[in-house]
């Protein structure tokens, strides 16, 4: 056996262990936990996703989904598609069941984000020199690698208020593997935003890859906006 092994695994544990304590112990980090944590129970009402198909930088298609979000009869979350644009043209009649078949009523998952207090355990951060403004808060950033129990792992840049922790975006976040095969690269940027009531919230995601179909490659860009917010009932 080779002597130094016990050794190096010991180093890898206490470089790792150092990581995690220091997410949970840094003030701004755990300032920004405290500003997602508090507001859970609220659910985007209308979510519109707006994707081109560009090959060589040219746009070839543009689709466009509306869908709304209520509470089932049980307490889930329901999504239903309300409006289908395939190039401009109205095809809501056409895929709609299909649609809502996939969106149905689902079970609640723990959120990706690297501020779900619950995924703290799996998640790496290093806090950089590099600085931001964003909306017109001055914002520090922050590099996060979060693991996942299935082997995914999630990279990205996150910028909170320097004063505040306020988690303002998350930027260049990548899923490795990605989420579907035919992705060979996809990027997403996640922009909030803070309620008239001053709650915070998701605003905007913006995604850019490259699809993989039939020996065909083209480049995508979607953005989806989330808006019209109501407050899901917290289970006692």
């Amino acid at each position: 056996m080779n002597p130094t092994l016990p050794a190096t695994i010991v180093l890898a544990l206490g470089c790792l262990t150092n990581s995690l304590a220091s997410a949970l112990e840094d003030p701004l980090w755990r300032k920004a936990l405290a500003v997602a944590g508090s507001n859970t129970n609220w659910l985007p009402g209308l979510i519109i996703t707006r994707t081109e198909v560009l090959q060589k930088g040219k746009v070839e298609g543009v689709h466009e989904v509306w869908r709304r979000s209520t509470m089932g009869t049980h307490g889930e979350v329901v999504t239903t598609t309300v409006k289908v644009l395939e190039d401009g043209k109205d095809v809501t009649a056409k895929e709609k069941k299909e649609m809502d078949a996939k969106n149905g009523p689902k079970k609640e998952t723990l959120g990706g984000h690297p501020f779900d207090v619950n995924l703290q355990d799996r998640l790496s951060l290093k806090r950089t020199d590099q600085t931001k403004d964003i909306s017109g808060r001055d914002c520090v950033g922050y590099e996060f690698d979060l693991r996942n129990t299935n082997g995914v792992t999630v990279k990205g840049t996150t910028w909170l208020e320097k004063e505040t922790g306020w988690p303002a975006e998350i930027e260049n976040m990548t899923i490795n593997p990605p989420p579907e095969r035919r992705f060979k690269r996809m990027a997403t940027t996640t922009r909030y935003e803070s309620s008239p009531e001053g709650r915070w919230q998701i605003k905007e995601l913006t995604t850019t890859g490259t699809v993989s179909v039939m020996f065909i490659k083209a480049d995508i860009r979607s953005t989806t906006t989330f808006s019209s917010y109501w407050q899901k009932p917290v289970r006692r």
